[in-house]
């Protein structure tokens, strides 16, 4: 990323972009054709005086900076459906109030400098400009609801039609990006905007991809709309899954009616960082700034921080954990909504992060040294980004904020920790309001061991090692014993539930070895508006220091009914055993049937229980 602090558009800010890039060319990825690369692209602030000029000869006038739009579109290679896809978005377009086409314009590429594949999946690209009007000419939040809504509308649609391709890559009064299958080198050959001398920005983010979780493709080059992002999101299932069931629950002020039309707010095709880049937006239109979007879904090692973190701080990540879980992994993201731009990098430090302020106010940010040749004497400050930390830089202020004052400003304008304190529920406080069960007894022990899958090898290389020394026990990286559905062996359940994730750089991480970085506490219990302003509401949870419960503190669960008036349901998740495959996929219709009608007729607490199975035994 360069950047000026004072927010000036300058070529030589996109320039030095450029040379970032193709100085980072090792970074990225290519096939065996050398013009095909696994994705490349620069995310910059819109270069207004070269719209400007485009537009002109276009014999269009285009309104003030910030009351107009520019996007780049990703269409069908055929005339026909080049047209089909323009249609969809000017229909969704000419039903929201406020917005205006002015006009369409080819972006002019070289497509001779592309690899055979690149070349075969090469769309085409349009570049659309929106004015506002109305209201949306002084409102530029609404302005830019009305834009998330127009585009995913219109995928939407064109997602009803198979086989039309159609991707908006950006639509944004403030940030426009210029991405696709390209090398580092041939992205300034390939745009050819990109190498007119009055296209200026005043930020410029790049990246190179090294597909390490999807196969290469034209969306999924970075950037993307608001990040770029090197590592791997591992936590991406989870994080999807929680999202898109979060979408029931949704309502936003800004976008009305118009967000369930929105719905699904993930793009399944794409990359983790894709999907990354797809909920963090969804959070800053709510009303959040992005640096306090991305410290949500990449939050610090806050829990075991006790002496080296304000404790304000830690009750604000702690209300905030109730909200959302994180985005976990190895991971530098570099992001940008075009008035500012910022770095932060994952609790555990996995990937680098080094940044340089020079004494023209430019601000350099790269995962390594050496990217751009400065002259050494104009370096001013330098240094790199600790573990969960972050920075951001404010072009109207021409400030750079470190991450301690971001978090302090973060954490100031609401009283979390008494938040948390009068309306969050604790085991401690459940266990303290409840006589503990009586524990499993020794002759059932042994036969539900066997029931439950446990071997003689699982008890004294696993297990034993965890109880008698409170470590898990050393072995190699990886998995690579076949997969559970082809074993002629019966197989534990969570056999068939190994995480699936990219193997690279990441060392093997546990809470145990790793808890100051680590935890297995989290929230449980109903949730609410993920999008609503913070209030006493979103903690009204209970927290759960491990998520492996005694018997005691299962126990201890209906006390939330006294405590709370949460209502528990035990759904029975055992069947008979005769009744084989089939019986099988019937009762997992069943335990999930009986688990949506207790969430819909208002259970707060739901338990699938294996007790019956103690009856056969």
């Amino acid at each position: 990323m360069v950047a000026d602090l004072t927010g000036k558009p300058a070529r030589d800010i996109v320039d030095g972009a450029l040379q970032v890039l193709e100085n980072l060319d090792h970074r990225g990825a290519r096939g065996c054709e050398k013009d095909t690369g696994d994705g490349a692209g620069i995310l910059c602030g819109i270069p207004d005086k070269f719209m400007r000029r485009v537009a002109s000869e276009l014999s269009v006038e285009l309104p003030p900076p910030r009351q107009y739009a520019v996007g780049n579109v990703f269409l069908d290679q055929g005339q026909d459906g080049t047209k089909e896809g323009k249609r969809i978005f000017e229909q969704v377009l000419g039903s929201i109030p406020g917005l205006r086409l002015l006009l369409w314009r080819r972006v002019p590429v070289d497509s001779e400098c592309l690899g055979k594949t690149a070349k075969d999946h090469e769309p085409t690209i349009e570049q659309v400009f929106i004015a506002a009007e109305g209201q949306l000419k002084t409102d530029l939040k609404r302005f830019e609801a009305a834009l998330f809504v127009l585009r995913k509308r219109s995928a939407n649609l064109a997602a009803q039609q198979p086989g039309l391709p159609f991707y908006v890559c950006s639509l944004s009064p403030r940030v426009l990006n210029y991405k696709g299958m390209l090398t580092c080198p041939g992205l300034v050959r390939y745009f050819l905007d990109l190498q007119e001398d009055d296209f200026e920005s005043h930020v410029a983010l790049v990246h190179s991809r090294f597909s390490t979780n999807t196969f290469p493709a034209w969306r999924r080059a970075h950037p993307f709309r608001h990040i770029c992002h090197n590592g791997e999101i591992n936590t991406l299932k989870g994080n999807v899954n929680f999202a898109r069931a979060r979408e029931g629950l949704m309502s936003s002020e800004l976008l009305g009616a118009e967000l369930e039309q929105c719905f699904p707010l993930m793009e399944m095709d794409q990359t983790d960082s894709g999907i990354f880049d797809n909920f963090l937006e969804v959070l800053a239109i709510s009303g959040r700034s992005m640096p306090e979007a991305v410290a949500m879904m990449m939050p610090p090692a806050w829990e075991n921080a006790e002496e080296s973190m304000d404790p304000k701080i830690r009750d604000y990540y702690k209300f905030q954990a109730a909200l959302l879980e994180p985005w976990d992994g190895p991971a530098l993201v570099c992001f940008t909504d075009g008035d500012g731009v910022g770095a932060s990098l994952d609790r555990n430090g996995l990937r680098p992060c080094r940044y340089y302020v020079t004494n023209e106010k430019r601000m350099i940010i790269s995962s390594e040294c050496g990217v751009l040749k400065l002259p050494a004497e104009s370096i001013v400050e330098k240094g790199r980004l600790s573990p969960g930390k972050m920075l951001w830089a404010d072009f109207a202020k021409g400030t750079l904020t470190k991450d301690s004052e971001l978090k302090q400003s973060f954490a100031a304008p609401s009283p979390w920790g008494d938040w948390l304190k009068n309306e969050s529920i604790t085991m401690k406080t459940l266990l303290a309001a409840k006589k503990p069960a009586t524990n499993i007894t020794d002759d059932l022990r042994a036969p539900l061991l066997r029931s439950f899958g446990y071997t003689q090898e699982s008890l004294e290389l696993l297990l034993l090692p965890m109880g008698r020394d409170g470590e898990e026990a050393l072995g190699s990286m990886g998995n690579d014993t076949p997969l559970a559905c082809l074993s002629e062996q019966n197989r534990p359940v969570f056999d068939f539930f190994y995480q699936l994730f990219a193997q690279v750089t990441n060392p093997p991480i546990d809470p145990i070895r790793e808890a100051v970085v680590m935890s297995l506490g989290c929230w449980v219990g109903p949730e609410t508006n993920v999008l609503a302003n913070p209030s006493p509401r979103h903690c009204q949870r209970l927290w759960l220091d491990h998520p492996c419960l005694l018997p005691a503190e299962m126990a201890a669960l209906p006390m939330t009914k006294d405590l709370k008036g949460w209502e528990m349901r035990t759904v029975d998740s055992t069947f008979p055993m005769a009744e084989g495959a089939a019986g099988m996929e019937r009762h997992l219709v069943r335990v999930a049937n009986e688990a949506v009608w207790a969430a819909k007729n208002g259970y707060q607490i739901i338990v699938l229980s294996d007790r019956r199975s103690m009856l056969f035994l």
